[in-house]
């Protein structure tokens, strides 16, 4: 029955109450007449009632489900009107299912890009309550990912960054703030929400500004180690212009000059050598040689002079460590470097000492020697390129500072390691590992690579 049917079978009911009231009034008096015809009427208009509001009552359920994101049961009423009403909440829902299942998706794919951004990104209401915060902030701020974070406004300790949140908050764009954090460099830039709030977006600029701070140590060391043979070298030049000069002292000035143009040959080439290891333009070819063979061998070039200062070199091989797996030309370098180091500071009549023993799966290849040491507080640095611990003794001896950074680079490309010992007054021991050719094991426990 459609809608209009159950309204005039309400209306039927009424009028037939109008009816019998009158007829019934005629013959058993007014009392009579209501008597009779109330409970006709009622039960009418009870059934087109019940027969409107039951479906109506289920399409209203329908359409609050539908609302608060429940999954709604949609009635059929048999009353067309209705079921036109239901189709279309029908309709309704999957079209509403299907566009919130569209924003979920552009949602997590949103949420997944920001996630993986290495720059740290906030976001905030009008009144500086976080709303949301990526992972690479929650890092660089100190907070873990379940962490609850204060509002925007006290967030920061720094007050360049507190003013900066400030001018977002009240609408004004941020761009390129540097500020530091904790000891890390940090740009910030931020920028107002169309419906009120901000997001900041945190860039960490702390490697940039160590690499840059590098750079410019570097620059300032090579200038400063090229300046000082090129001085020497111009000065006594000029002065062999002069042709009053005798043979003797104009001897003397070309031999010094020829030593200052050693000692920049020496610079350079080191220099081209680490710049070639750390580009990663070079990887070692390694072979399984005999470390007694090859470290005779880097001793040659030092023979000679030790022999005139009584110094004396020791090999200690262990027969488990009798070989090692490394780049022949690399392993000659790194020891030729180390016995060079060991001499400059080792005092005649000295001892030096070559070890080779098996450390986990590789070899370790120490060089001790017992000169006068190294302090605690230069021990960590000696590895770094131009750190001397003393420089004017190794200046005076034509060492460049860079010897032990290419011992460094060259052990580590093998995938080894190196460290140091020292004690003042007692000697150095400095120590290099070399995986096996095959061993695809861990370094040695408490080791890690730099």
């Amino acid at each position: 029955m459609t809608l209009a049917g159950r309204l005039v079978l309400g209306t039927f009911g009424i009028i037939a109450f109008i009816v019998l009231l009158v007829l019934g009034g005629r013959q058993h008096g007014v009392p009579g007449g209501v008597l009779i015809a109330l409970p006709v009427a009622l039960a009418l208009a009870w059934m087109a009632g019940r027969s409107m509001a039951r479906p109506l009552v289920a399409v209203s359920k329908a359409a609050r489900d539908i609302a608060t994101g429940a999954t709604p049961r949609f009635p059929r009423s048999g009353i067309p009107e209705v079921d036109v009403l239901v189709e279309a909440l029908r309709r309704m829902h999957g079209d509403l299912g299907a566009r919130a299942l569209e924003l979920q998706y552009e949602r997590a794919g949103g949420d997944a890009i920001v996630d993986t951004m290495v720059e740290g990104v906030i976001a905030s209401d009008q009144r500086g309550r976080i709303i949301t915060a990526n992972p690479a902030a929650r890092r660089l701020l100190g907070y873990a990912a379940d962490a609850a974070m204060p509002d925007l406004r006290t967030l920061f300790r720094a007050k360049a960054a507190r003013d900066a949140v400030s001018l977002v908050l009240a609408g004004h764009e941020v761009h390129d703030c540097e500020v530091d954090l904790d000891g890390r460099v940090v740009s910030l830039n931020a920028r107002p929400l169309p419906r009120n709030g901000a997001v900041l977006v945190l860039h960490d600029l702390t490697d940039v500004r160590r690499l840059e701070a590098v750079r410019r140590d570097f620059v300032a060391n090579v200038s400063h180690e090229l300046k000082t043979p090129l001085t020497s070298i111009a000065g006594y030049a000029d002065t062999l212009m002069d042709s009053n000069i005798d043979g003797e002292t104009r001897q003397r000035f070309l031999t010094t000059i020829v030593n200052n143009a050693r000692r920049m040959q020496r610079l350079v080439d080191d220099l081209l050598d680490l710049s070639r290891i750390e580009s990663g333009r070079w990887t070692p070819r390694v072979e399984v040689v005999a470390v007694a063979v090859l470290v005779g061998e880097a001793w040659d070039a030092f023979r000679d002079r030790a022999r005139a200062r009584g110094v004396e070199l020791e090999m200690l091989v262990a027969p488990d460590a009798a070989q090692v797996a490394v780049d022949p030309v690399a392993f000659r370098q790194v020891v030729s470097n180390l016995f060079e180091n060991a001499q400059r500071y080792v005092p005649e009549g000295g001892r030096i000492v070559c070890r080779s023993e098996r450390v986990g799966d590789g070899v370790a290849v120490s060089i001790e020697d017992n000169g006068c040491g190294i302090a605690g507080e230069h021990l960590s640095r000696i590895f770094e390129r131009f750190y001397r611990v003393d420089p004017a003794r190794s200046r005076d001896e034509g060492g460049t500072g860079l010897g032990l950074a290419i011992v460094r680079h060259l052990v580590e490309a093998h995938g080894g390691y190196v460290d140091a010992e020292s004690e003042l007054q007692r000697g150095t021991v400095i120590r290099c590992w070399f995986p096996d050719a095959r061993s695809e094991t861990a370094l040695p426990e408490g080791v890690s690579r730099t």
